[in-house]
């Protein structure tokens, strides 16, 4: 026999026991390597291990061989089972164990042989229509009553099916189609008609192997044939069985079959008239499917057709009913289609509107500029957003928001889309909006209270007054800073929580707070605050009233009131002072004149000395009635008139009261020059003088008197009459100088005084039209000068009073 024998190894032992029994042995390393070998082999030896033998086998090409040669698998001793479900599916006819003895070898290969001749016979009885010529008509007219058959895909197969086992003269037939692992008998006719529905596992059956392998198979004895299911075979009474798979579009989906009760009851015409049954079969199952293929295209078709048909009913239903104009225009400005909104704004008919271009539908201007527009897009290819105005028929204005991008239509025809939204209700509102804000900023920043923002601590606003406020000039100059930041340290827990409070929406509450200016100067405000929208998001709006002036001016009420209250008690103590001082007076002058009529009467010496203390007493009560007359002068309320004043004497007025205060300390020197009459309160200017002579004596060391000097000094130049105070006391340090005016502000220690004395004399003398000034060094002593204005009409120089010797 032609033998083909597939071994990795050339020189194996089987090929030589082939070689000796006078076979002719072809050898092919590999199964990749065999197709071309197999031409005429009458068997195909493959030497192999387990399940990579049962797969090399099953890629061999043997199923469309006639006649097909037979396959005996030589499986290599190994602790692996024997796979024979895999050895049965890869249909192989038999197999043997190695190592084994040459006789079986020699015995199962002329088995095979007799068994493959057998098959080839072809009995010539005359049953059943075997005839070649009337099976060739019968297949012919098969073909016709498929096509008759139509479609229906069950009659077809049972068509078919019931031909074939007429045609192949078995007594019975099957068509099986595969579902999953399974095959399900769909078509049963002849002794097969029981087992109609029945349901095997592929690998378990010889029909399954045939659909996995997608090869014909046939058995002529299935008591001799490993593959076959013999249990299943002889419950249904069958010997010898031809099984065709059935293709449709490149797959193996099924297999048709026909049993014989008889073993070698069929023949390679039986087979090959199965074979074209089968690719009948196969054709009908390809139709059908093709035909269920483009019944299933059509019907998504359909269904695509029917939803793109409701989209279509869907968007024109959206887009009329919305209220945004929308269309569409072709390049060269003409309208293609237009939403409903956009033909009620026009007054138009949607229909009316086709082909019409915009210079037909409004103001040339508005036309021009939306061409302009359609033009810029066409050029650039990207989506453009404009606002333009566009009136209606009617002439109302309307502002539109404007979004324009490009379409294609099926033919690639370029196309503009647009949709206008109104904006006009929005441009009023944003119009109204800026009026508003232009007016509370104007608002704000006229307001003569600081106004602050601030966010999570940092400054985001302040008005024109409050850098008027805080003596600064631009708001770059506080960015980034907190507000805390700008007030006293001692009141910042006091800021803190009128901040804090605002945070809980409560009402508004007010507390009195110092402020710290550029130049170090402390401002007293009412500082309130609010929680509200600023630039859109939460803030602090603090609001500080300047209460300095305020604060100050109740200090003045408050001292001008206590100061009334003094020149009140002055003025009663004065008058009640000098009614018995009148009595003593005229008591002295009465004994003066009875010592001169005791002059003959007392001795000389005794005389002199009662005349001694005479005089020292009179001086006495002299100088008591000068201090009286001063208290008096310095408690008259003669409000804002002025007068004649004859500044010397206020001058020797105000040195009286405070003599005794600078005995104890300095020196009193008076350097005065005659000076015209001014125009000024006497009391009010003698409250000044008071005021300065009493800090002069306090800026030098008690109990010095000769080492310290208190300097008044009187003099008129240039218009103006002069009066200087100078001490030789501490001085005044610079960085304090220019605040000695300001309320409040004092270098004494704390008890000693108010901080208000020389802003109240700043206060007076600027009233008079005067000046005051200080000119000081530490160390050195200070000099406070006063100007005040000689009146046009004053020239003369007022006759000096009697003044008590310093």
């Amino acid at each position: 026999m032609e033998l083909l024998l597939v071994s990795p190894h050339p020189g194996c032992s089987v090929g030589q026991l082939l070689s000796d029994w006078g076979h002719a042995v072809r050898h092919a390393p590999a199964v990749e390597q065999s197709g071309p070998l197999l031409q005429g082999v009458e068997g195909v030896l493959v030497v192999g291990t387990g399940s990579v033998l049962a797969t090399e086998m099953a890629r061999l090409r043997t199923a469309e061989m006639r006649p097909r040669p037979f396959l005996l698998a030589l499986v290599a001793a190994s602790a692996e089972q024997v796979p024979l479900e895999a050895l049965l599916a890869a249909a192989v006819d038999d197999f043997l164990l190695m190592p084994f003895e040459p006789a079986q070898l020699q015995t199962r290969l002329e088995w095979l042989a007799r068994r493959r001749r057998a098959g080839m016979q072809a009995p010539l009885e005359e049953p059943r229509s075997r005839g070649v010529h009337d099976r060739l008509s019968a297949i012919i007219q098969t073909q016709t009553d498929i096509a008759n058959a139509g479609l229906e895909l069950e009659k077809v197969m049972s068509l078919i099916a019931e031909r074939a086992m007429r045609l192949c003269g078995a007594s019975g037939t099957a068509v099986a189609l595969a579902e999953g692992d399974e095959l399900v008998y769909q078509v049963t006719h002849g002794n097969s008609m029981a087992h109609r529905g029945f349901r095997l596992k592929l690998a378990q059956s010889i029909t399954g192997m045939s659909i996995l392998r997608g090869e014909v198979l046939h058995t002529r004895d299935t008591e001799e044939d490993p593959r076959v299911n013999v249990a299943a075979t002889r419950a249904t009474g069958i010997r010898s069985m031809i099984i065709v798979p059935l293709h449709r579009i490149g797959s193996t989906v099924g297999a048709i079959n026909v049993s014989y009760p008889e073993p070698n009851a069929y023949d390679d015409l039986d087979v090959r008239t199965l074979e074209m049954m089968g690719r009948l079969l196969g054709a009908a199952l390809s139709n059908a499917a093709e035909f269920e293929a483009k019944q299933a295209l059509v019907d998504k078709l359909a269904a695509t057709l029917a939803a793109l048909q409701q989209s279509q009913e869907l968007f024109h239903s959206f887009m009329n009913h919305s209220p945004v104009l929308a269309y569409m225009k072709d390049e060269e400005g003409r309208q293609t289609w237009v939403n409903e909104s956009f033909a009620r704004f026009l007054q138009r008919d949607a229909e009316s509107l086709r082909g019409v271009k915009d210079s037909e539908l409004m103001p040339a201007l508005a036309a021009a500029r939306l061409r302009r527009e359609d033009q810029a897009l066409l050029a650039t290819g990207q989506p453009l957003q404009s606002e333009q105005v566009v009136p209606a028929p009617d002439g109302t204005v309307h502002h539109w928001l404007n979004h324009k991008f490009i379409l294609r239509d099926a033919n690639g025809r370029r196309l503009i889309g647009a949709v206008s939204i109104d904006i006009t209700a929005r441009k009023h509102t944003e119009k109204a909006l800026r009026r508003s804000e232009e007016s509370f900023r104007a608002l704000i920043e006229g307001m003569p209270e600081a106004i602050f923002a601030h966010r999570e601590g940092n400054l985001l606003y302040i008005n024109p007054a409050g850098l008027a406020f805080l003596d600064q000039r631009s708001v770059e100059e506080l960015s980034g800073r907190s507000l805390l930041e700008l007030i006293h340290p001692d009141d910042r827990g006091a800021a803190a929580n009128v901040l804090e409070g605002s945070l809980e929406r409560g009402p508004a509450t007010m507390r009195e707070v110092r402020f710290l200016r550029a130049g170090g100067q402390v401002m007293t405000a009412e500082l309130s605050a609010m929680r509200l929208l600023f630039d859109g998001e939460p803030a602090t709006v603090v609001s500080a009233r300047n209460v300095t002036e305020r604060k100050q001016m109740q200090a003045r009420l408050l001292l001008a009131d206590r100061l009334a209250s003094v020149g009140t008690l002055a003025a009663g103590v004065a008058h009640e002072i000098n009614n018995p001082l009148a009595f003593v007076l005229s008591n002295l002058g009465f004994l003066e004149e009875e010592c001169q009529l005791l002059k003959d009467l007392l001795p000389e010496d005794r005389l002199r000395e009662l005349e001694d203390v005479l005089r020292e007493t009179k001086q006495g009560a002299e100088r008591v009635r000068h201090i009286v007359r001063d208290l008096r002068t310095l408690s008259r309320d003669e409000g804002e008139q002025l007068s004649d004043v004859d500044v010397r004497a206020v001058i020797e007025s105000s040195l009286g009261l405070v003599r005794n205060e600078l005995r104890h300390r300095a020196r009193l020197v008076k350097d005065f020059e005659p000076v015209p009459l001014v125009r000024a309160s006497e009391g009010r200017l003698g409250q000044v003088l008071l005021n300065l002579l009493i800090n002069a004596a306090q800026a030098v060391p008690d109990g010095l008197p000769g080492e310290n000097e208190v300097r008044v000094r009187l003099r008129a130049i240039s218009g103006r009459v002069v009066i200087e105070v100078r001490d030789t006391g501490c001085g005044i340090a610079p960085e304090v100088r220019d605040r000695i005016f300001d309320p409040f502000f004092t270098t004494k220690p704390v008890g000693t005084g108010t901080g208000l004395g020389l802003s109240i004399c700043h206060g007076i003398v600027t009233a008079m039209g005067g000046d005051i000034s200080v000119e000081s060094e530490v160390g050195r002593g200070s000099t406070f000068r006063i100007t005040l204005p000689i009146p046009r009409a004053s020239s003369g120089t007022p006759e000096p009073k009697d003044a008590m010797p310093a």
